[in-house]
């Protein structure tokens, strides 16, 4: 109760600030889509690299028992995740910067910057 409110026996809950639903939905989509173009883009990576010659393989990431190159697809995967999660992150802090609203309203007065003089003692 403030000096300039009425007493209320009735407490208002806190507003709580929810993420809307369609956002929860596309996060949830980019988790699943994400990997799988990262693979996708491992294998073409990997063809590709075998008819020009961007870059050795070492032999070390070369296995005899199973698939030869599924060390070097497991490296190029995680590595294009990793730049997909960047680029979109990117993507929507530029897109939250645009559209999001002012830091301050009218009302919100600015942090100052303490001027006081120094005291020595």
């Amino acid at each position: 109760m403030s000096k300039y409110e009425p007493y209320n026996s009735q407490r208002q809950k806190p507003v709580k600030r929810e993420i809307h639903p369609i956002w929860r939905g596309i996060g949830f989509a980019l988790g699943i889509i994400i990997p799988v173009i990262s693979y996708i883009g491992a294998l073409i990576i990997i063809d590709e690299n075998s008819k020009r010659g961007w870059f050795s393989i070492p032999s070390d990431l070369i296995s005899r028992y199973v698939e030869p190159y599924l060390y070097v697809k497991i490296i190029l995967t995680v590595m294009l995740m990793f730049i997909f999660y960047a680029i979109f992150l990117f993507i929507t802090a530029l897109i939250t910067s645009l559209l999001a609203p002012p830091r301050y309203s009218v009302y919100d007065v600015p942090p100052q910057a303490f001027r006081g003089k120094k005291k020595s003692r």
